[in-house]
């Protein structure tokens, strides 16, 4: 199981974040990308 995730960079037009998560369990895969999404949620500029 594989998620990525595109964040645009603050004050640019043209940059983005690439934030990725990966699993091999795929029994547990909705599981681990809700984890992956509440991760990502977390990611912030400073």
């Amino acid at each position: 199981m594989l998620t990525q995730t595109y964040v645009p960079v603050p004050g640019t037009a043209d940059h983005v974040v690439l934030v990725s998560g990966a699993s091999p369990v795929f029994d547990l895969a909705e599981a681990f990308h809700d984890v992956f999404d509440a991760v990502k949620s977390t990611f912030r500029f400073v």
